[in-house]
């Protein structure tokens, strides 16, 4: 892979961020920084596969060469970096390093390199990241041609598209079919079916106009921070993973709104971890202790703690706007619970004594975008309700 530039974020780049929003330049070193990653450990697995796979890695090297650009935004997909990181864990069998075909198909094809090449297939099936799976039963070999920037296997019954979600301008992957998806200890589905896919892409519609209209700079981050999306089994969960960046992970949520909100939340834990690639959040000889988090029932360690904060700051700011715009009890609710969610929590962040400079800066700057929300004001239906789920939350921590 050819050099790439140093990157950095600077204290007045943390300042931004504290906000839980952040400026183009900052959003757009973040999202370097892990392509950075994804091609340095991208091209260490091509090392180590390079006995198994020698045409693969010769078809990426020369699209890296056609086209730098095109190929690090194809090594820049969230599940290739899963893949990769799983690689180089020592955990990687041979079918693993075989997929390496399916990616340098994809780096053909985004650089418009023309290539043939004999490939094995791992399962009966080639998955081509940011493109599709070709299924092709039976059969361990195949051979792979791309030809005016489409990839094509001999002798497969079918292709299964990657099918894509449109958020306001911004335009995501729904990714149902990449065998390094499920990376979330959370289980992830199979392939959609034609009405649950046409469901998400209407509610991702809904979401991005209303991102688009009153939350843009939410939506201007998730154009760096966010790639894909991909649909949880799991009822009312969601994630995000540090080693697929730009990927969330969710169960499609009841209405367009809270798709925004769920879509706003884990963007925020995927800039969180982007950031962690240029400083820790937390002193070497940080205390290992656990502490009560309003939105688990579970003691966290003050990483996750910063981690819910930043996340959940953001929520916070998007219920507020919500509340401002509609005056609706759930918006109120919502901005109330989160306020005083992450108010407290910055507390035990700071009593635990375990942050580090830039952690501190961060949860300095936290704190100063709450302060600054203090003369808003809500029905006092909603806050008691919000107050009383709190308590209630608290309660039920106390007696686990």
């Amino acid at each position: 892979m050819n050099a790439v530039r140093a990157l950095v974020i600077g204290p007045e780049d943390l300042d931004e961020l504290a906000t839980g929003r952040g400026g183009d330049g900052v959003l757009d070193t973040l999202r370097a920084g892990q392509i950075t990653k994804h091609v340095l450990l991208v091209g260490e697995v091509a090392h180590a596969a390079r006995a198994r796979a020698p045409e693969a890695a010769r078809v990426l090297a020369a699209a890296d060469a056609r086209d730098p650009a095109a190929t690090r935004a194809v090594l820049g997909h969230p599940q290739v970096g899963a893949w990769a990181i799983h690689c180089l864990t020592g955990a990687a069998t041979p079918a693993d390093l075989d997929h390496l075909h399916g990616v340098a198909a994809a780096a053909a094809a985004a650089a418009g390199l023309d290539a043939t090449w004999p490939a094995r297939v791992p399962a009966g099936r080639l998955a081509i990241p940011t493109l599709g799976t070709a299924r092709v039963p039976g059969q361990d070999t195949v051979t792979i041609t791309v030809e005016a920037s489409r990839p094509a296997i001999a002798g497969g019954p079918g292709w299964l598209p990657l099918r894509r979600l449109e958020a306001g301008p911004l335009r995501l992957y729904l990714d149902d079919l990449d065998p390094y998806r499920g990376v979330y200890d959370l289980p992830v589905t199979g392939r959609l079916d034609d009405a649950e896919a046409a469901r998400w892409q209407a509610d991702t519609a809904a979401a991005g106009a209303l991102l688009a209209a009153h939350h843009p700079w939410h939506l201007r981050s998730m154009s760096r921070c966010l790639t894909s999306v991909v649909p949880l089994a799991a009822t009312g969960r969601s994630a995000t993973s540090r080693d697929a960046f730009g990927a969330a992970a969710l169960a499609r949520p009841p209405d367009p709104r809270h798709l925004a909100a769920g879509l706003v939340h884990e963007q925020q834990h995927g800039k969180l971890n982007a950031l962690l690639l240029f400083h820790d959040m937390l002193r070497p000889d940080a205390p290992t202790g656990r502490y009560y988090a309003p939105w688990r029932t579970d003691p966290r360690p003050p990483g996750a703690l910063l981690h819910g904060c930043y996340a959940h700051l953001a929520i916070a700011d998007f219920w507020r706007t919500e509340h401002t715009r509609t005056a609706d009890d759930t918006a109120a609710f919502e901005f109330t619970r989160w306020r005083v969610a992450v108010s407290e929590t910055l507390a035990t962040l700071d009593a635990s004594e375990a942050l580090g400079p830039a952690g501190q800066r961060l949860v300095d700057g936290m704190r100063a975008r709450l302060d600054a929300w203090r003369a808003d004001e809500v029905p006092p239906g909603p806050r008691r309700r919000a107050l009383a789920t709190l308590a209630a939350h608290r309660a039920e921590y106390a007696a686990a």
